[in-house]
């Protein structure tokens, strides 16, 4: 059972579910919510919008560390860090959750279709071949396209607007489109259902690249829930190693 408690840590127990009340807000459902294209002529704001969408897509796309602090529903608060080259298909995390009644914590590293995992606390890592995953299982599976939930973030994005040379302020749909969370960026874990529009602060170097993304939620009970990712060295080469003293995970794993 070590690798399903390894696997249920690095998910950050499976996804923490927020919900928002039904009542008390004025945002648009979801199909009034703009989608950044007008019917007349192409505007300043929808400019602006495929700007930083085509910064967050190259910035995922290129080799880059990130790290991840931020509040979580029921009193949690999560701190990570990671690495990830798409290029190369290497991906690297470290996820720490603490508060609440459910803290945890554990590392993964992804290289091509090996995965590996190992809970705080344990010595040894687990080796998960990928190539052999059959069960629609979420804690087995790897989603290369998008790992750290940046792509979903992305297109979620509501509207935008340039508030500085490098910051870009507007709101996104934390539901997204379907009930993979893809938040926090880099250590997605919250699905969200009902949660309104939400505002998100991004900031880019003079080089175009995204260095931070903050986000904030408004659950309909508690305090709001706010988490930062900052992004760095992008373009870099990015060392991921197997660890040495990884064991096989057992057949049954594998079943559908």
């Amino acid at each position: 059972m070590k690798l399903r408690r390894a696997l249920l840590t690095l998910t950050l127990t499976g996804g923490l579910l927020l919900a928002a009340g039904c009542g008390g807000t004025t945002e648009p459902t979801r199909a009034e919510r703009p989608t950044g294209a007008a019917t007349g002529a192409p505007s300043p704001t929808v400019d602006v919008r495929a700007e930083l969408s085509a910064a967050l897509q190259r910035s995922q796309g290129a080799a880059h560390r990130y790290a991840v602090r931020g509040s979580l529903p029921e009193g949690q608060n999560v701190s990570g860090t990671g690495a990830f080259d798409p290029g190369k298909r290497r991906f690297q995390s470290t996820i720490k959750v603490t508060g609440g009644k459910y803290p945890s914590a554990g590392s993964r590293i992804v290289i091509g279709t090996d995965s590996y995992v190992r809970p705080a606390g344990e010595k040894r890592w687990v080796h998960v071949d990928l190539k052999r995953v059959k069960r629609d299982d979420p804690f087995l599976r790897f989603d290369w396209a998008d790992p750290t939930g940046l792509k979903a973030f992305t297109s979620s994005i509501a509207s935008v607007e340039r508030t500085g040379p490098n910051t870009y302020t507007g709101r996104f749909d934390p539901d997204g489109e379907d009930t993979k969370p893809f938040l926090p960026v880099g250590a997605p874990s919250i699905v969200s259902i009902g949660t309104p529009m939400s505002p998100f602060t991004i900031i880019t170097d003079d080089q175009g690249w995204v260095t931070s993304i903050k986000v904030e939620l408004t659950p309909s009970t508690g305090p709001k829930l706010t988490m930062t990712t900052t992004m760095s060295g992008h373009g870099k080469p990015v060392k991921v190693d197997p660890p040495a003293d990884a064991g096989e995970a057992a057949d049954f794993y594998y079943d559908k």
